[in-house]
């Protein structure tokens, strides 16, 4: 891909505007694209559990055990997520003559809109979990501090989700289609 299309021209901007280095995977800096995504992810993931944990903490201190018990539940998924990010497979690392295709325009489309909506769910992950801890600073009914951190435990589990089919599109690079029938 030497030029990014412009049908996914917008996706790539967006990711700009959250990752200055970002170019798409344009031929030759592919690994580099990859890696600013999943460090992103990780990184915006980590402020979510930030703001998770500090809800955590200080209901625990005041005594305030279900919240307590859903910020822990919400840490957690969110622990799974930069685990699942952090180990999940990369792509478009293969030598020339190995058994793997190189990626189409078609599949770096897929890839660039997906790496978007992933970055677009997680930072609503963060948001909602900043709306969490702000509300329970303020002293808000237990119940909707309760319900955000569910919010934010479920934009988590769905954002691991999605990151998860993230695979079935490099796998997609694994293998070279065999054009001889035996």
């Amino acid at each position: 891909m030497l030029g990014t299309p412009l049908d996914v021209l917008p996706y790539v901007r967006g990711i700009q505007m959250v990752l200055s280095g970002y170019s798409g995977y344009t031929k030759g800096k592919r690994r580099d694209a990859d890696k600013l995504i999943r460090e992103e992810i990780e990184r915006a993931a980590g402020r979510a559990r930030s703001h998770i944990s500090n809800v955590h903490d200080s209901a625990f201190k005041d005594g305030a055990i279900p919240i307590a018990r859903a910020a822990k539940a919400a840490c957690t998924e969110i622990d799974a997520l930069i685990e699942d990010v952090d180990k999940a497979p990369t792509g478009m690392d293969h030598a020339f003559l190995s058994g793997t295709r190189s990626a189409s325009k078609s599949d770096l489309k897929k890839l660039i809109k997906h790496d978007h909506d992933v970055i677009e769910m997680i930072t609503k992950s963060v948001n909602i979990a900043n709306s969490a801890e702000h509300a329970f600073n303020k002293g808000s009914n237990p119940e909707e501090i309760i319900k955000l951190i569910r919010q934010c435990q479920q934009m988590s589990t769905s954002c691991r989700g999605f990151f998860g089919t993230r695979a079935t599109i490099l796998g997609g690079l694994r293998q070279k289609k065999n054009l001889k029938k035996k």
